[in-house]
């Protein structure tokens, strides 16, 4: 069990360092879906929402934290699912692309990015919070160093595929956030 974990934090810690190496290595593993979503998205999920409890219960209640942390779960979970559903329509239909490179586009960059934007909603409206969710976007280079490896695609649609990719990481989770604060009558002021 340690292993695996040990695994998930040196392939973010690669993707988020030096991006170009560990797409390659990605890429020449060819891990199956499953596998890439249960052995490495669902775990850092779990781990970034179980950030949002801890340091929330030392700015409110019990039921805050908790309410946060599994919203940022189910946030991050389906917002990128939904990117996923994106990416693949644009890059398996209209670019021939395979749906792994989807898969794999959504994944390590979207967990880029839950990282770092779990810790901006677990510290609320501080400094340090706005600072977080900023360098969440760091999540950009990861995704353009996936994309720059795709062979059979032209620059420009590699700019397309980037900015698509990119704004979908971004948005849907944030309106699932959103959506679900609403519904569960969390103030946004405290997330």
């Amino acid at each position: 069990m340690k292993m695996k974990y040990q695994k998930i934090y040196t392939r973010t810690r690669e993707m988020l360092i030096r991006p170009a190496g560990a797409w390659q290595t990605a890429i020449s593993e060819r891990t199956d879906m499953q596998k890439l979503l249960y052995a490495y998205f669902l775990p850092l999920s779990i781990f970034c929402s179980l950030i949002v409890l801890v340091i929330n219960l030392f700015t409110g209640s019990l039921l805050q934290a908790l309410g946060t942390a599994v919203i940022n779960l189910a946030s991050s979970l389906v917002g990128s699912w939904i990117a996923y559903l994106l990416i693949r329509e644009y890059l398996c239909k209209k670019l021939n692309g395979d749906s792994h490179q989807a898969l794999s586009l959504t994944a390590y960059s979207a967990a880029i990015f839950i990282l770092f934007h779990s810790l901006g909603v677990a510290f609320g409206n501080l400094f340090i919070s706005q600072l977080f969710i900023l360098a969440s976007f760091i999540f950009i280079r990861t995704l353009y160093a996936g994309i720059n490896l795709l062979d059979n695609i032209s620059s420009t649609q590699k700019t397309n595929l980037l900015i698509i990719s990119s704004l979908s990481i971004v948005c849907f989770p944030i309106i699932v956030t959103q959506l679900l604060n609403i519904l569960f009558r969390i103030s946004a002021i405290n997330v």
